[in-house]
């Protein structure tokens, strides 16, 4: 062969490596979503050992996750991307300090995140405090922040804050980045029903995602000539066994052509291998950091082509980051003596400990919750020292996880912090929702029972725990007038019938966080005037707005001394008895079983059937009892 022809050939093999790149344009992304800002493993998180291996049960861990992107970053070197769709925080008892330290975001560039989206949960204490959280993470590196479907009013100040990190880069619609050769454009979306649930994020409004979708596709491959689109889709799919997988963002992959990957989340939906809709791949991984997603795609003349794709367990298989779990510690510490300290509590130290599981799923476990229960008699127990009341309720909506037993038992405060961590002070600004308590009559308290079954029934964030009461209802009787007998009392001291006449004016106390408190102020607007319930002071005396119910722990202090419900739980269990003797309080026997406070029946006795009705319940009947005599007329 000739020297000219070897030239030749050698010149025809560097054009097909020129135009061919030597990783095919793969990309491995790894993906999470609904982190809430789980640091730590569990549950509980005594048992969290993440710097040695097979010798804990627990799951999750950002000190594992580290090690997992660590991992794939050494064997898909310049192919990586690593993305968040969203509700990253809030949670646990790291999201109470992030506008003050902006940890998280910084936290998660140092794993390796290119790209996080907004979820609902984000605005959780407030579209200004979100603004807070990422303007103080800013001022380090952190990863690529994106809400594409949001408007601001112009005629308002309160979104200003947020309005202004678009302006200053912060937070963006759309982002670009290169990998392996390949352009890829980003966006990120809330859904119709997590907007629905993100009450604070007016004055600004979450605008139609599959119109902005479309919009975001569009300018990314037409005017950023980007080679791929990613959207970080904070919508959610869910399974249904008639139907098979539904959800918004399996509306999204059928309605906006020329996406390529769909990076879900808000469901909580943990799918083992990718879902294929209208060749769009979409991908979830569960929440709270039990899973990591991987999904492996390869850029090609015909479109994007998924390659593999599955779930990576966090567990004690994987060694976690010393350094990212160091991190973390220092986090915890300054936590404990900014948050539990000042009760008396140590981030270290257990509470409590526990012999079994109190479960509680707002899914398939809510009449059969043993957890529930125990936190409404928790609440009612300590307010009976500092505050006393004669109902606390509780609801499944603010709920947020379970007491685990573990190996040991052992109940640290962040495990009891979790189980009721959303909101913040009315005058306080502190972690939770105020605590408050108003006054009704006999009347009133059977009217919020009757709606509060009502609502329950249809939405099982409503689901409520009492304490305090038990009461008996017929759902043989209308909906808003099935409860015809209530007692107020406890398992200790008994119960006591109260009258529930309309014509009665003694009052009786409930407490609750002002957040479900102020519904029953609107229980006349939500049932078009048939039911009324006028919230009231100790005196039995109409209360002028909500502020004034706000507990006050010590009014003998400037200021509100605000009580919330997880320093209730807290204080609580830590003064339980230590029934075996190691120092540490221990969850009574009682709660191994399920504590029903209603009593349900279906019965044509006319006692239960017309005892203390409210009128709702009478007309139906009267009008059957009109059509049998008017047949009976006609037959004779």
């Amino acid at each position: 062969m000739n020297i000219t022809m070897i030239r030749f050939l050698s010149s025809l093999i560097l054009l097909a490596f020129a135009v061919q790149p030597l990783s095919a344009q793969k990309l491995t992304i790894l993906h999470t979503n609904d982190m809430h800002s789980r640091f730590m493993g569990y549950s509980p998180e005594a048992d969290y050992t993440p710097l040695t291996l097979h010798d804990d049960q627990t799951v999750g861990g950002f000190a594992r996750i580290a090690t997992i992107i660590s991992e794939y970053k050494n064997r898909v070197p310049g192919s990586l991307l690593v993305l968040d769709a969203g509700d990253f925080s809030m949670g646990t008892i790291f999201h109470t300090v992030e506008a003050e330290t902006g940890f998280q975001l910084r936290l998660m560039k140092k794993m390796g995140y290119d790209m996080a989206a907004i979820g609902n949960h984000e605005f959780d204490l407030g579209i200004d405090m979100l603004a807070k959280m990422l303007a103080k993470s800013a001022e380090q590196e952190i990863p690529g922040m994106l809400l594409s479907n949001i408007s601001f009013i112009p005629d308002s100040t309160g979104d200003d804050a947020l309005e202004n990190l678009y302006k200053t880069g912060v937070l963006k619609t759309w982002r670009t980045l290169d990998r392996n050769g390949l352009k890829i454009g980003f966006f990120s979306l809330i859904g119709l029903e997590a907007a629905h649930v993100a009450p604070y994020v007016r004055p600004a409004v979450i605008t139609d995602r599959i119109a902005k979708a479309r919009e975001m596709v569009t300018f990314l491959k037409e005017s950023e000539k980007a080679d791929i689109v990613i959207c970080l889709s904070h919508c959610g799919l869910v399974f249904n066994t008639k139907k098979g997988w539904i959800g918004e963002d399996v509306d999204l992959a059928k309605e906006v052509p020329g996406l390529d990957v769909i990076i879900s989340g808000h469901s909580h939906t943990s799918l083992t291998k990718p879902l294929i809709v209208n060749n769009i791949p979409i991908v979830q991984a569960g929440s709270e950091g039990r899973y990591v997603g991987k999904l492996e795609i390869e850029k090609t003349p015909q479109g994007v082509v998924v390659l593999s794709g599955d779930l990576i367990p966090v567990n004690d298989e994987i060694q976690g980051d010393p350094v990212v779990q160091r991190m973390i510690l220092n986090q915890q510490r300054l936590i404990s003596e900014k948050l539990f300290e000042p009760y008396g509590f140590r981030a270290e130290k257990p509470l409590v400990e526990t012999a079994f599981d109190l479960n509680f799923n707002e899914q398939t476990c809510l009449e059969n919750s043993n957890l529930g229960p125990f936190l409404a008699d928790a609440i009612w127990e300590y307010l009976r020292e500092v505050y006393p009341t004669d109902v606390v309720l509780l609801t499944a909506g603010l709920t947020r996880d379970e007491i685990t037993r573990g190996q040991t038992g052992q109940q640290l405060p962040a495990d009891l912090f979790r189980i009721l961590p959303l909101g913040l002070g009315t005058f306080d600004k502190a972690p939770g929702h105020s605590m408050a308590q108003i006054f009704v009559t006999g009347a009133e308290l059977k009217t919020i029972l009757d709606v509060m079954l009502f609502s329950g029934a249809s939405s099982s964030g409503t689901y409520v725990y009492w304490s305090g009461i038990r009461f008996k209802y017929n759902t043989l009787r209308m909906p808003l007038d099935r409860v015809y007998d209530i007692e107020l009392g406890n398992d200790r001291d008994g119960y006591e019938a109260i009258r529930i006449s309309k014509d009665l004016n003694d009052c009786y106390s409930i407490a609750s966080n002002i957040y479900v408190l102020e519904f029953f102020g609107l229980i006349k607007e939500v049932t078009k005037g048939i039911l009324t319930v006028v919230p009231k002071d100790g005196e039995c005396k109409p209360i002028a707005g909500f502020k004034q119910s706000i507990m006050d722990m010590d009014p003998n202090q400037p200021g509100i001394q605000e009580i919330k419900e997880w320093v209730a739980v807290m204080k609580y269990a830590s003064s339980l008895p230590d029934t075996n003797g190691n120092g540490i309080p221990d969850i009574p026997e009682k709660y191994r079983q399920v504590k029903l406070s209603a009593e349900k029946s279906a019965s044509i006795n006319p006692v239960k059937l017309f005892r203390a009705t409210n009128g709702i319940t009478v007309v139906p009947a009267v009008l059957e009892v009109g059509i049998a005599a008017a047949i009976l007329l006609l037959i004779l």
